[in-house]
């Protein structure tokens, strides 16, 4: 929506494909992550925002968005 764009949405879609290593509407190789975009979570005070799973996270820049992911990965990395 227009609150993320505004503070920053790009930047953040940016560093999430670098770190992902897939572009705008694609899935990683593991299948863990698709990357889409998504008109509206309706939490403009929280722009820009991501939603992993059922968490929704907010307030986010380029570094802030990549340690999100790094957390998610190490919490819900699977046991071999």
């Amino acid at each position: 929506g227009t609150a993320c764009y505004v503070r920053g949405a790009k930047k953040v879609v940016e560093a999430l494909e670098t770190e992902l290593g897939v572009k705008m509407g694609e899935t990683t190789t593991d299948r863990r992550f698709s990357l889409t975009a998504q008109r509206c979570f309706g939490a403009c005070g929280l722009a820009p925002v991501i939603m992993i799973d059922d968490d929704t996270h907010g307030n986010l820049d380029r570094s802030s968005v990549v340690d999100v992911v790094q957390e998610h990965q190490d919490n819900h990395s699977e046991v071999h």
